[in-house]
């Protein structure tokens, strides 16, 4: 079969990806991903609104792959499912690269549960990585935008194209099976996202429908179910469908893996919604520089990128932990009169109708913002009693390529999160394990240490 769709063109370089052409670069961050991944997935295994799903999903039984820190044994699709959904819980989860949604919640999730499954080696997961989060950026790098446009959460969408190259990388399908992957997992691709208006803890499940999706895509495609390899650039394909726009299939997919789009991963120390992000890097640069007193404070006036803008402030008054993670006025607030937005904050159902918190949520004013030469550029203005008024701007936020974390940062919130469960020897034992993960001859030498004593 000639390749020109591209499906097919994806579908080969998946197929064709070695660990052995991975840079150094790519290693680090995919080893970086999967730490960063399981630190929110055992601190979310236990988080109360993430408890309806595993309630239901261990229901369905199984004994493909292990459920993080409970140990339940489900079939691969669902361990991977509720796994992921513990992912998502804490919103500490990170952008796997330009153009998409948070891939590690996706492809984490896959790899580790289907590695388990095939007794897959430690490189074959980093390579699975690598596939899965090209995949996902190159895809999401014209249909972000358009995406959101149309109240799609880029996460449901693009997800399942890359939890169906990471399980067929793992899988070792063919070209032409890879390709009917792609094509089937298109049919599951959705998402919508009201929860940033109206909050509902259905979020979480975003990256798991993925997941779940996308494995079940490749072992179909293994079968021999077809689907229309015309999946993304057809007249009903995914780019026309939810992008309402042509592509240029060559423009998409030149030069991949240079960089491989893991390399562009983008974390998080904030237990807020992305968008927030930008702006709270400046407020607590405001605070550490002019030791602001939040009882001092008359207005803040932010300017930020109006598609962030309508994303973080259509909530007035958060009534769960994703209304307030979604909602910039009260992270600010809770930055302001608590002194930072860790994820204990959002646990603390209390803290929602603080009086202080939310009189300093009032003041906050937002307004559309851009700036050509940086699509995140921000700006606070904060004026203080006695007309004293200080301010600051940022061009991206801390934690990007152009900011990055230490290891000893991203190491402290993996132990932050996951201490809270496990013992600090247990630790120790994964922080080595993910280090060595090009070593690991399986995953079932990880794999225990994620469970609870």
């Amino acid at each position: 079969m000639a390749e020109t769709t591209m499906a097919e063109r994806l579908a080969r370089w998946v197929v064709d990806l070695r660990y052995e052409d991975l840079s150094a670069d790519a290693l680090f961050h995919a080893k970086r991903c999967m730490l960063d991944t399981l630190g929110t997935q055992i601190r979310g295994a236990t988080l109360p609104w993430i408890q309806p799903v595993y309630r239901y999903i261990k229901t369905l039984g199984g004994d493909g792959a292990t459920v993080t820190y409970h140990g339940d044994r489900l079939s691969v699709p669902y361990a991977a499912y509720v796994n992921s959904t513990f992912c998502y819980s804490c919103e500490l989860q990170h952008h796997g690269s330009y153009g998409s949604a948070h891939t590690g919640v996706t492809v984490i999730p896959t790899v580790q549960a289907l590695a388990e499954q095939l007794g897959s080696s430690g490189r074959d997961v980093i390579t699975a990585m690598a596939a899965g989060y090209e995949v996902q950026g190159r895809l999401g790098a014209p249909l972000f935008v358009p995406l959101f446009k149309r109240f799609f959460h880029p996460q449901g969408v693009l997800g399942v194209f890359s939890a169906a190259a990471a399980a067929g990388h793992l899988l070792k399908l063919s070209a032409e099976q890879q390709a009917h992957a792609f094509a089937i997992a298109g049919s599951s691709a959705s998402t919508v996202l009201e929860y940033d208006q109206a909050g509902g803890e259905v979020k979480r499940i975003h990256g798991a429908i993925a997941a779940r999706s996308g494995i079940q895509a490749a072992c179909l495609a293994k079968e021999g179910l077809t689907g229309p390899l015309s999946i993304f650039e057809g007249h009903h394909g995914i780019f026309a469908a939810f992008g309402g726009c042509e592509v240029n299939p060559d423009e998409v997919l030149a030069g991949l893996g240079k960089p491989y789009c893991i390399e562009l991963t983008r974390y998080r120390i904030y237990s807020t919604v992305a968008a927030c992000h930008p702006t709270l890097d400046v407020v607590n640069d405001l605070v550490a520089a002019h030791r602001i007193d939040y009882r001092d404070v008359e207005s803040i006036e932010v300017g930020m990128p109006e598609m962030s803008a309508h994303h973080v402030t259509s909530i007035k008054r958060p009534h769960d932990a994703m209304s307030a993670q979604a909602c910039l006025p009260y992270s600010i607030g809770v930055l302001l009169v608590k002194g930072d937005n860790s994820l204990e904050r959002y646990i603390d159902a209390e803290l929602r109708s603080n009086v202080e918190v939310l009189a300093i949520a009032d003041k906050v004013r937002v307004s559309p913002l851009s700036d050509p030469r940086s699509p995140r550029f921000t700006r606070v203005q904060i004026k203080l009693k006695g007309g004293r008024v200080v301010a600051d701007e940022t061009t991206d936020y801390r934690g990007t390529e152009s900011k990055p974390f230490t290891d000893e940062v991203m190491e402290n919130k993996f132990r932050t999160l996951a201490g809270v469960l496990l013992p600090k020897e247990r630790l120790d034992k994964i922080v080595s394990a993910v280090a060595h993960l090009d070593e690991l001859s399986s995953m079932s030498q990880l794999v225990p240490l994620l469970i609870k004593a």
